[in-house]
């Protein structure tokens, strides 16, 4: 069997609930017998008090007859933990009961009874507003506001809000019954009381199965029954709490008495539910203190994230913006070598210039745009192409700067070179533009021409 130190926190929570609610004191039983059903909380306790079928079993007698078993002996009922006068008193009556339910009932509230709930059991909501619906057609919609759930839920809702809860039995065979609705609990002292303490109550009838087992667990004895129900101290060597009935209130009983009753219990719980409240307080406090600087510390996580991101992002950026520079300048350095050696080869290819005195040859005299003249002959056949030629690579000679240049000649094919110059006849102003033409074909070259050589961009400032 498993200790408490081997349950887990769901576990000790339907564990204190079924010790509330069927009034267990053994542990070890009440463990078995949550166990037996898998940890369900209304299967055990339906179990507890006989309302679903039982066949006798190695786990059966091992729990030690948890459920209301009409067949047992009268010594059986000391084998249960007699650890008050009123167990001994209780287990008496409740053996008296199941011997002569008729004789038992009558003798205490001169009304016949039935041995148990005249209907199976069924959702607790369900049944909660099939009570409060007949219970308003039978007396009015004046009354306490009734809890719209099972007693389970009402007990953990109590708890966990450190309320007061009331528990109203109701016997539509009393004969106190209707007088005790009518009057009672309708009286507006009453029910300003319950609510200005914020009492929750919760209201079951005894015909029906949760009602009846609420019943049976409280070992109630006359009805109208009003019970109270509060929050345990905690016991020495242990901080666990759990809800115990604190007052009962049996048979009829007036508004003031219960005013009273219900004010003598504040006033005794007042301060312990005080004090638990305060700790709560602090617990929250403390829970909400620890979730601000989760947040702050999350936020400050996330802000040193996004700096992070922007600056890898910035650094990333900056990486690409230099590598894409550098592929700029790399092709720019490239292509200019490339026009560099193709130059060098239509240099070592031009052909030579004509001897003085050779017959078919035209005279070009060029001003270049540094202002320096240079004169040279061409074959009428050669295309003007040449005199481009010429003038693009006059520095490839040897008073030239690029004279010294150790440079592979390369052709490149496909290759189309752009000249940044002209050519220009000054008088009239005219561009000598097409260079497949062949000089002795142009006007404005042959047999002689003074030309002048003008940038691509001054030309354009020019226009």
């Amino acid at each position: 069997m498993e200790t408490l130190d081997q349950l887990t926190e769901d576990q000790k929570g339907i564990l204190e609930n079924y010790l509330a609610v069927t009034g267990q004191n053994d542990l070890e039983v009440a463990i078995l017998a949550l166990e037996h059903h898998s940890w369900q909380l209304e299967t055990a306790v339906q179990a507890q008090f006989g309302d679903t079928p039982r066949t006798a079993s190695r786990a059966d007698e091992s729990l030690g007859g948890l459920g209301v078993d009409h067949s047992r002996s009268f010594l059986s009922w000391f084998s249960w933990p007699i650890n008050t006068i009123w167990g001994v008193t209780w287990s008496f009556l409740a053996y008296f009961y199941t011997l002569f339910p008729q004789t038992f009932r009558q003798a205490i509230t001169g009304q016949s009874t039935r041995s148990g709930p005249t209907r199976p059991p069924e959702n607790p909501a369900s049944v909660a507003a099939r009570f409060l619906r007949e219970y308003e057609e039978n007396y009015g919609t004046v009354h306490p506001s009734f809890y719209a759930g099972g007693y389970s839920a009402a007990l953990n809702k109590a708890k966990s809000e450190l309320k007061f809860l009331v528990v109203y039995l109701h016997s539509d065979e009393h004969d106190a019954t209707d007088s005790f609705c009518r009057e009672t609990l309708a009286d507006s002292e009453l029910l300003s009381y319950l609510r200005a303490n914020d009492f929750l109550i919760w209201g079951g009838n005894v015909k029906e199965a949760e009602g009846f087992q609420v019943a049976t667990t409280l070992q109630t004895v006359r009805y109208p029954f009003i019970g109270v129900i509060a929050l345990s101290q905690p016991t020495a060597g242990s901080s666990a709490t759990k809800m115990v009935l604190i007052d009962r209130i049996e048979g009829p009983s007036t508004a003031e008495q219960i005013i009273q009753r219900l004010t003598q219990q504040v006033a005794r719980q007042s301060a312990a539910l005080d004090r638990l409240r305060a700790e709560r307080r602090e617990r929250d406090m403390a829970r909400e203190i620890r979730q601000q600087q989760d947040d702050a510390y999350q936020q400050s996580l996330r802000a040193d994230r996004e700096k992070a991101r922007q600056q890898r992002e910035a650094r990333e950026a900056a990486e690409k913006l230099q590598r894409e520079q550098e592929r700029i300048e790399a092709e720019k350095v490239a292509a200019l070598n490339r026009r560099e050696r193709h130059l060098k080869y239509l240099f070592e290819n031009l052909p030579q210039e004509p001897p003085a005195g050779e017959s078919g040859c035209a005279r070009l005299s060029f001003k270049l745009w540094n202002g320096e003249r240079v004169i040279r002959r061409f074959k009428g056949t050669e295309p003007v192409e040449h005199v481009y030629i010429f003038i693009e690579t006059i520095e490839f000679r040897e008073s030239g700067s690029k004279a010294e240049l150790q440079l592979e000649a390369e052709e490149h094919v496909g290759y189309k070179h752009e000249y940044d110059f002209v050519l220009i006849s000054p008088f009239p102003r005219t561009k000598i533009t097409d260079k497949e033409r062949l000089i002795q074909d142009e006007p404005t070259l042959w047999p002689s021409a003074s030309l002048v050589v003008e940038l691509v961009e001054e030309d354009a400032e020019e226009e």
